[in-house]
């Protein structure tokens, strides 16, 4: 094809995609999206026939010193992609048989100064911050106040969609593993936009479902944040409270919070970067997604992750115990194998999603992860429940070369 016929075709395309861009919510580009692609899901069906996680883990004794040497080798990376400016600043913690073997900060809060991250300073963990919601929610219903197999309509009785039949079938378990039946994305758009939950909440109960509850993976924030909702209405609390009082509190995660506000007034917070031209920007840290706690609302030191990390590999059980970690550990629903996944974990045998975590089996191990982001921060968070190890990175940009860390971190391990 002549060279100039071939330039003018792929101009048209980008002048295509543009428009549906601006033009379409991304609701409904998500809904183009399934119907084109629905037969490759609906080939997963949901959890019934799917495994759990649990297996024949390594002795702790055998894995202490391969991990010992990787965290040296993973500080060493760390400093190194500080270095190259990849990200003004980051922060690492990896634990291991409740023991924490790492925690150590990187670089600077802020492109420009000389004020260099400590473990205490805050970062936004953006979707990380699922794991807390299925964790307090799983807190929840082990105290018998709600079930995880509910219908979110019991606890939601002034919310009515009008397909009252789909509606009616979502559980709590649907929320927190992204298996509702709405299109993918439902109004992050509007997220991205700043528009408070509050003025979405109500638009919600107008989008069409794509699928019957339980039967499709699509990813959420709004209609995840339904949980907050659920949580206010049977403890009478509202959900940066219980955060607080049932996780930050108990696990001594002092610098956590949930807020805007909180993150300002702490002092010590990284600021957020976006890429100009071959520097990074600092930018001033902003309101949006926090009106969406559960699916991506949690600000965090590295002290605190730590704390975390120990908590969900069962070395604080006096707050979060087995049976927690072992709902939402459990696979609920079949991840298509994307080539960014596949990328990630060459041994991967299966994808999925439990509640609020990612789940990939792997050389037959099981590793628990997500990644978080939020405009000029990335965090991403892997755990292996059997081993006892995790381990988390944040940082202060949305540094792409971040993500491969954590498949490359249990890779070199098992």
């Amino acid at each position: 094809m002549d060279a100039n016929i071939l330039n003018s075709f792929n101009n048209i395309l980008k002048e295509i995609k543009n428009y549906i861009l601006i033009t379409f919510p991304r609701w409904l580009i998500g809904l183009l999206i399934f119907l084109t692609f629905s037969t490759f899901v609906f080939d997963n069906p949901a959890s019934e026939n799917i495994p759990g996680y649990h297996y024949n883990p390594l002795p702790a004794s055998q894995l202490l010193q391969p991990i010992t040497n990787l965290s040296q080798i993973y500080d060493q990376r760390i400093s190194a992609i500080v270095e190259d400016n990849i990200t003004p600043g980051a922060a690492m913690a990896i634990v291991f048989n409740g023991q924490i073997i790492l925690l150590k900060p990187y670089g600077l809060k802020k492109q420009g100064t000389s004020d260099s991250v400590n473990i205490h300073t805050v970062f936004r963990i953006g979707s990380v911050s699922k794991g807390f919601a299925s964790v307090l929610t799983s807190i929840i219903a082990n105290e018998n106040i709600i079930h995880l197999e509910d219908k979110i309509s019991l606890y939601l009785p002034d919310f009515h969609h009008i397909d009252t039949s789909n509606f009616n079938k979502v559980t709590i378990k649907n929320l927190l593993s992204h298996t509702t039946g709405l299109p993918v994305h439902t109004f992050t758009d509007l997220l991205d936009c700043n528009i408070p939950y509050t003025e979405i909440h109500s638009q919600l109960k107008t989008v069409p479902f794509v699928s019957s509850p339980g039967q499709v993976y699509s990813y959420q924030n709004v209609a995840f944040s339904l949980i907050s909702d659920i949580m206010h209405n049977v403890t009478g609390k509202d959900y940066v409270y219980l955060l607080r009082e049932k996780i930050f509190i108990p696990l001594n995660m002092t610098d956590a919070s949930s807020e805007y506000v909180s993150l300002i007034m702490s002092g010590n917070y990284a600021y957020p970067h976006i890429r100009h031209r071959n520097t990074w920007v600092a930018v001033a840290n902003n309101t949006r997604y926090y009106t969406t706690a559960p699916a991506s609302g949690i600000n965090a030191s590295i002290a605190d992750m730590a704390q975390w990390l120990l908590a969900v590999t069962g070395a604080r059980e006096n707050v979060i115990n087995q049976q927690v970690l072992d709902s939402i550990f459990k696979p609920q629903i079949e991840i298509p194998l994307r080539r960014r996944l596949r990328k990630a974990w060459p041994e991967a045998e299966n994808f999925y999603y439990g509640l609020g975590w990612r789940i990939v089996k792997s050389n037959n191990k099981t590793i628990v992860f997500h990644s978080g982001h939020v405009q000029g921060f990335h965090a991403e968070i892997g755990v292996a429940p059997e081993e006892k190890l995790g381990i988390v990175i944040l940082c202060n940009a949305n540094a792409s070369d971040i993500g491969h860390l954590i498949p490359d971190f249990f890779n070199h391990i098992f």
